[in-house]
């Protein structure tokens, strides 16, 4: 009777099961871990001193916490007939263990020079990080008969932490060099695939333990029931409020940043081919246009004609002038011309005192004959307050004049004073391009 009293109370079955809510949520503990983690890794390679060092921590506490809610919930998730108790001292040296691992991976990772021997201890690191603070949670148990491992299973573990633990660091070390919404993706699959080395390691492990029969917690373990299962819980909440928000900060900052470079990229691109103050192409954009006119044309029977149109007195009225005011008055003369000459024809600020005019006439010529006609009248048509200007304009003709954009500037650049074409006078610029068209 004693024999089977004893058999009842102290033989239990080792054979347990899993409540796949808390395994679900064991993952997603260990996904917003790694996610933390790969967010202050990326920090670390972008700031100095103490900044790195506060990032530093925060980071390896952040990772640390996670991995070690992560293996308690998990261990809560399995559910068996023995009561799991735990030694305090042992439950805290396997947090320390997971922050300390935590740290010296994300600081080998955040180096500014991270070849593939460095990727690799970071890996070994990080995954024997993981393996070690299991096994120490593992022995916080403290049961007796002692618990022992499956050595095929035991190696397996070590070798999904560390394996996976080095995909997760190479994806991390990869999203380092992107921006933006790209880099917020990458970091997602690295935390993905971090979390799997998390519970993959940990869920292994399980497999690989062997309880002996009749096993039972030492009496002396001082977390029993609530005292481990609350501040668990308390830690979780925590950690997955403080990851969110780092998470959240995180995709954020990708997104702004991903902003800024798009505007930066579009004001170089402005800086590069627009005129400041007229908004017109600029000189680099109007000789690409003429590169990509004689491209198109390649010698064939496409003519156009540029036309330079000078302020010969340019250097007088822009003397002593602000810059705002110089500018307002070259864009109101700039959108004048653009009113006066056809549609269709391009125009773009050479210099400070030349406009360039490209007239495509690939069918006839009287898109050439109508812009000669309006800058004819350009001296009594453009005009600005407190400015008279006086105008001058040179022409040139692919493929008459030449078959390069060089050539065709430089002729265009002998400019004429435009006030020698007057109504009462035949226009001599016009019978120019018309004798070259014909």
């Amino acid at each position: 009777t004693l024999k089977l009293t004893s058999i009842l109370l102290f033989e239990v079955s080792m054979e347990g099961s899993y409540n796949i809510s808390l395994v679900s949520l064991s993952y997603l503990v260990a996904i917003l871990a790694s996610y933390c983690a790969l967010y202050f890794g990326t920090q670390l390679t972008r700031v100095e001193g103490n900044k790195r060092r506060i990032w530093l921590i925060l980071g390896s506490l952040s990772m640390g916490l996670g991995i070690w809610s992560m293996h308690f919930i998990g261990m809560g998730a399995y559910q068996m007939n023995m009561p799991m108790t735990y030694d305090l001292t042992m439950t805290v040296v396997s947090w320390i263990a997971a922050v300390l691992a935590s740290g010296l991976a994300l600081f080998l990772i955040s180096k500014s020079v991270a070849g593939v021997g460095v990727l690799i201890l970071g890996s070994l690191v990080m995954g024997l990080g993981i393996a070690v603070m299991h096994y120490l949670g593992m022995a916080a148990m403290r049961i007796t008969p002692s618990v022992s491992y499956d050595p095929f299973w035991f190696t397996v573990s070590i070798f999904i932490a560390v394996g996976a633990s080095g995909a997760a660091l190479a994806i991390c070390r990869y999203t380092q060099r992107l921006v933006g919404r790209q880099a917020v993706g990458f970091q997602g699959i690295a935390a993905l695939v971090m979390g799997a080395a998390i519970c993959g390691m940990h869920y292994t492990g399980m497999v690989a333990v062997i309880y002996p029969q009749g096993a039972m917690p030492a009496m002396s373990n001082q977390l029993t029931g609530s005292a481990i299962g609350t501040p668990i819980i308390l830690a979780s909440v925590l950690f997955i409020v403080f990851s969110l928000l780092a998470v959240y900060s995180d995709i954020k900052a990708r997104n702004n940043e991903e902003e800024w470079n798009r505007q930066e990229a579009e004001r170089v691109k402005k800086m590069a081919f627009v005129d400041e103050a007229t908004g017109l192409p600029n000189r680099s954009r109007l000789e690409h246009h003429l590169l990509e006119s004689l491209v198109e044309t390649g010698g064939a029977a496409s003519p156009f004609t540029l036309v330079m149109l000078e302020m010969s007195n340019y250097r007088e009225l822009s003397a002593g002038m602000n810059s705002e005011t110089l500018y307002q008055r070259l864009h109101t003369l700039s959108e004048q011309i653009q009113k006066l000459i056809p549609a269709g024809v391009y125009l773009a600020r050479y210099s400070n005192a030349t406009f360039g005019l490209v007239i495509h006439d690939a069918i006839d010529s009287t898109a050439v004959n109508q812009t000669f006609g309006a800058l004819s009248k350009a001296p009594t048509a453009l005009k600005v307050t407190g400015w008279t200007v006086n105008w001058k304009a040179g022409f040139s003709r692919f493929p008459q004049t030449g078959h390069s954009s060089r050539m065709l500037i430089r002729e265009a650049l002998k400019t004429a004073p435009l006030a020698e074409l007057s109504n009462d006078k035949a226009p001599a610029m016009e019978s120019g391009v018309q004798m070259l068209i014909n």
